[in-house]
């Protein structure tokens, strides 16, 4: 198991690591019954009142090129940052667990920001968040994309709103925070859309990243563990 669950890993990265537009392998699609959800606060005084860095449900599913893989949240904390580790076979059934994804973030009580992936970082972290925030509030961005010995100059616009969210047997209203990435100079500059989805008390619920690349819960009642 554990043999060929890395080979498939491994086929994605060589298809999500690829510099293209973002595609989101998982629309949230209507729903054909739809139930209303609470509507999203306008403003977000302070981390408090949003709280972006309770850690997301533990199991996840981890959707690449369109493959869904099961995964299980590992969490390292450290003062400021935050390293969210998804894990295929955590039980160690087959072995050691294979990592098939990783986010860091930082939170403090001014800022909530995206610092890397396993495959890039970006230098200095893009800001996802700033207290106080309005929902509706937009900043810009730049600074450099890393990818392994490679530092390319980027910029990016991020904008923010409410979106509801159609989730694995849950619909919330979420704060959905876009940042559109453009990097690699003028000449054939590379773009990418990356998404997050943030659950007010809940953390970052859902995200986008790479060409197509998405993390979900796989249900509404499993949550992290302390």
């Amino acid at each position: 198991m554990k043999f060929t669950t890395a080979l498939l890993l491994i086929s994605i990265f060589a298809v999500v690591g690829c510099d293209k537009l973002s595609v989101s392998p998982s629309k949230t699609e209507p729903d054909q019954n739809p139930q209303p959800v609470s509507s999203l606060a306008k403003l977000f005084q302070k981390q408090a009142d949003l709280k972006p860095e309770v850690a997301p449900p533990r199991e996840a599913n981890l959707i690449l090129n369109g493959t869904v893989i099961p995964v299980t949240l590992k969490e390292t904390r450290k003062e400021n940052s935050i390293i969210y580790q998804w894990l295929v076979d955590d039980a160690e059934e087959s072995g050691k667990p294979v990592e098939a994804e990783s986010e860091k973030y930082f939170s403090t009580s001014d800022v909530f920001s995206f610092s890397a992936t396993a495959h890039e970082q970006y230098d200095p972290a893009i800001n996802l968040i700033k207290y106080p925030l309005n929902v509706g509030d937009s900043w810009d961005w730049a600074g450099d994309v890393i990818v392994g010995k490679t530092r390319r100059k980027a910029t990016a616009k991020v904008t923010t709103s409410a979106d509801p969210l159609n989730l694995p047997n849950d619909k919330i209203s979420a704060l959905l925070v876009k940042v559109d990435l453009v990097y690699g100079g003028t000449a054939n500059p590379a773009a990418r859309e990356l998404k997050f989805w943030f659950k007010p008390g809940e953390g970052l619920i859902r995200r986008e990243l790479w060409a197509s690349s998405t993390r979900e819960p796989r249900s509404a009642t499993n949550k992290s563990s302390d």
